[in-house]
């Protein structure tokens, strides 16, 4: 899950962010954290050897040495973006992101100041934070497990469902259409909602034309990737 901290300078919420993520990592969790800064300021230096990468062209610069590895982009970046990367390229189980007033996740306002939109909770207690983020988690991680058709055949849509079952007030097998196959499709890197009968005839289809190919084995997870077609070019006239 990808979680804000926003507030005014010196209100506390770096300090929250730390017992935070302190506490998740005790837990068991795998956290990634997102800091923003208001103004204009660079960790690069003018005659640094990244920066004379970057004025040659290169964007972005990677530095790395035997104690870090640190991406340079001489761009702004919105905190929705740097939070997509973070959870593509690292797989966290959090993301804490402080200081980024914006951004399409849920956050939390610290000091005081009137609540932006997305706010869930007002200076909270670390406690109540960290039960708020392990629910969360929780109900990710389940929803992963349903097939995303949001059929509401079990009288719910899938985040439903998937926070009934965090819950015990439902059981996985109560979703209609699971499949018993393990089937994932994704098109652009976002997974395509399949059902029961989508996902057995893509089992079965995959496994039976591979059957007959060298070097298949059965039993084994499969996995395929298409690119995209290219245009056939126009015949020159």
């Amino acid at each position: 899950m990808i979680l804000g901290i926003y507030g005014f300078q010196d209100a506390g919420k770096t300090k929250l962010v730390e017992e935070l993520v302190q506490r998740l990592v005790k837990k068991g969790y795998r956290v990634s954290s997102i800091k923003h800064s208001p103004h204009k300021k660079s960790i690069d230096c003018e005659g640094k050897d990244t920066w004379r990468h970057w004025k040659a062209g290169s964007d972005p610069v990677v530095f790395s040495s035997e104690s870090e590895t640190t991406y340079i982009k001489h761009s702004r970046t919105s905190a929705d973006d740097i939070a997509r990367l973070v959870v593509q390229e690292f797989r966290p189980d959090v993301v804490i992101v402080e200081g980024f007033k914006e951004g399409s996740f849920p956050k939390v306002a610290v000091g005081n100041l009137k609540p932006r939109k997305g706010t869930i909770m007002a200076n909270p207690k670390v406690g109540d934070l960290v039960a708020y983020v392990e629910n969360e988690v929780a109900v990710e991680r389940t929803l992963k497990l349903l097939p995303g058709l949001d059929c509401q055949k079990c009288g719910h849509d899938c985040e439903g469902l998937a926070r009934a079952i965090v819950t015990r007030r439902s059981k996985l097998r109560d979703c209609r259409e699971l499949s018993n196959v393990d089937v994932e499709i994704t098109v652009g890197g976002q997974k395509i909602a399949t059902g029961k009968f989508v996902s057995n005839i893509v089992d079965d289809t995959v496994r039976g034309m591979l059957s007959s190919l060298k070097g298949f084995t059965p039993g084994r997870e499969i996995e395929i990737r298409l690119a995209a077609r290219r245009e056939k070019s126009k015949r020159l006239r």
